[in-house]
């Protein structure tokens, strides 16, 4: 036999329905807050992303500006001192230390070292002969400047740069 329900019972029912329903759509509410919050941190982070690329772009921008124009005060300490002043004066008159001094001019000569080995590409490797190749018994003198010895290419040299290198050369005179 069923048994019969009271009207507080039907009542306190009423009342669950009506609580529940208020907890559905609160419930709905949180979730789309919650699918907001999760659509909006994705964004945050693609927008994080794309600045941290843009810092490092600039980053890197800088560095290669820097370095570039580091390698430019090291020339100009350079030309300072083959002006036959002490390299403590030539800090002094360009308005950096010593050390600051010398590490420009490193930095020159890296520069200068990078580009010439840039523009010095490799030869490529000989292929293997297929037949041997008969060697002269002499080798032949270039005579072109009619010393008998062969032509050379000598590094040119300015007062006061002995110690230090000479990129570029000069030919011979030709007669």
């Amino acid at each position: 036999m069923a048994k019969r329900k009271s009207a507080a019972q039907i009542a306190a029912r009423e009342q669950a329905r009506a609580l529940q329903a208020q907890f559905d759509v609160l419930a709905e509410r949180r979730l789309d807050i919650a699918t907001r919050a999760v659509a909006m941190r994705k964004d945050l982070d693609d927008f994080d992303d794309e600045t941290q690329k843009l810092i490092e772009q600039l980053m890197a921008k800088r560095d290669k500006k820097r370095s570039e124009m580091h390698a430019q005060l090291g020339a100009l300490a350079v030309e300072m001192i083959d002006t036959k002043v002490s390299k403590s004066e030539a800090a002094g008159r360009l308005g950096m230390t010593l050390t600051e001094m010398n590490a420009a001019r490193k930095a020159f000569d890296d520069a200068v070292r990078a580009r010439a080995e840039a523009s010095s590409t490799p030869a490529p490797p000989a292929p293997a002969p297929a037949e041997p190749v008969p060697t002269p018994a002499a080798p032949a003198l270039d005579t072109a400047s009619g010393d008998g010895f062969p032509g050379v290419t000598l590094p040119r040299q300015e007062p006061g740069t002995l110690g230090e290198p000479v990129m570029g050369s000069i030919a011979p005179p030709v007669s």
